[in-house]
């Protein structure tokens, strides 16, 4: 009873404490003094902030992290760098005790923190990342995170091959690869981080992810994983890369999609069903997929790989597809690219007159225009497409010759477009 009644009594005079302490006021002042770059007096009176009001609020925090970040950058040597450093690891575990829901990767901040002010040692950061990991792997959102965890794992791997086995070494890779897929999909703005992230991991474990490695691991695991369809799908896309044609690919596929048809599921039955030559299905499963599919850009990439793949030769069928991808993705100027090259190679086919004919690469120019103006990147591609076109198209005099200034001509054939000349 008299433990009970000393605890009330030290809560109590915190209480009173806190109340004699303005937090709020406090919190304008430092702020204020930060803003105005008095760094050092912001500093003094963010800490008397810390000690007293440690539950006011997490701008306590996020204000202290950025205070403190920036004593770390103007540190005056190496030794106050490393000193600055270690304090910032205690301010991320004490943001964590205090508001343990809003800082759930601290530790992944405090490996970020020490890889960025080159302080620490590789276990260092590598019981960080592997802590959090542990704890819920998405706490590990930071693509450079990611890689370096994955990187630093793999050198263990290479250090210690008796206590990290190749299998070992899979069975992180398999995980990491779902975590940055999944990554992709949820953080679309930082889509280019994960790639990149997922192509350094790739090219780590290249020589120890063969074929005929992927597919034994796959093989053994395969049965005790056969409704686990997060599992499936990441065994997919990594096998997608090298062995799309393996009889291991082909089983995991159709488990996946019997499991539950998706977009991803038909997809992956469409790349077996080419791998197989079975390409009326592959088409099929392609259309099933752009159809489940529910992201416009990925319906989008979906209508492009049918159109200039299996549907490249059924021009007005590919003509359609294109039509939708750059529809759904105004940015993807490489669907009219395509649908440029597609007029070139039908001029003969579709132009009944020699200026009919020339007609077409004027079409063809037009909208090569149309894909630089939709993705600027590429104009040296269009540039030279158009340079090619140069001597086949309608020149001003042609349709001046015609009289056909101001006014239209109809290509039909598959092209079946208006084309309207400018006036003069």
């Amino acid at each position: 009873m008299k433990a009970i009644f000393s605890i009330i009594g030290v809560l109590f005079f915190a209480n009173i404490n806190a109340q004699k302490f303005d937090c709020s006021s406090k919190i304008k002042e430092y702020q204020e003094l930060f803003q105005a770059k008095k760094v050092t007096e912001s500093f003094t009176a963010w800490t008397e902030v810390s000690k007293n009001c440690p539950k006011q609020s997490e701008s306590v925090y996020t204000d202290g992290i950025e205070i403190q970040q920036f004593r770390i950058d103007n540190a005056a040597s190496p030794e106050d760098k490393e000193k600055l450093v270690r304090e910032l690891l205690k301010l991320y575990d004490q943001y964590n005790r205090n508001f343990p829901s809003s800082s759930a990767d601290f530790e992944v901040k405090k490996a970020l923190a020490l890889m960025d002010s080159n302080v620490g040692t590789n276990q260092e950061i590598y019981s960080l990342l592997d802590s959090s990991f542990a704890k819920n792997p998405k706490n590990l959102s930071d693509a450079r995170a990611i890689y370096t965890y994955f990187n630093l794992y793999f050198e263990k791997y290479q250090a210690e091959k008796t206590k990290v086995t190749s299998d070992m070494v899979l069975d992180k890779y398999m995980v990491i690869s779902a975590l940055l897929t999944e990554l992709e999909t949820d953080k679309p703005e930082k889509e280019t981080e994960y790639k990149t992230a997922a192509r350094g991991v790739r090219s780590l474990v290249k020589e120890l992810a063969t074929c005929d490695n992927l597919s034994t691991y796959y093989e053994k695991n395969f049965e005790a994983n056969k409704e686990n369809a997060e599992w499936l799908t990441t065994a997919l896309s990594n096998l997608t890369i090298k062995c799309g044609g393996e009889p291991i690919y082909n089983a995991i596929a159709e488990a996946n999609y019997k499991l539950k048809p998706t977009s991803k599921s038909a997809y992956f039955m469409a790349v077996t069903c080419i791998k197989q030559h079975r390409l009326p299905e592959a088409i099929q499963y392609f259309t099933e997929a752009e159809a489940l599919e529910t992201d416009p850009l990925e319906k989008a990439k979906l209508d492009y790989s049918l159109a200039t793949g299996l549907l490249s030769k059924e021009k007005e069928k590919s003509k359609a597809l294109l039509v939708k991808a750059y529809t759904l993705d105004p940015k993807m100027g490489k669907a009219y690219l395509f649908l440029a090259e597609q007029y070139s190679n039908s001029a003969e086919e579709c132009g009944k007159t020699d200026f009919e004919k020339k007609a077409v690469y004027y079409l063809a120019e037009e909208t090569l225009k149309k894909a630089v103006t939709a993705e600027p990147r590429l104009k040296p591609t269009a540039d030279r497409m158009i340079e090619r076109f140069a001597s086949k198209k309608l020149t001003d005099k042609d349709i001046s010759d015609k009289k056909m200034n101001g006014k239209s001509i109809t290509i039909g054939c598959w092209i079946n477009e208006t084309i309207t000349f400018p006036k003069k």
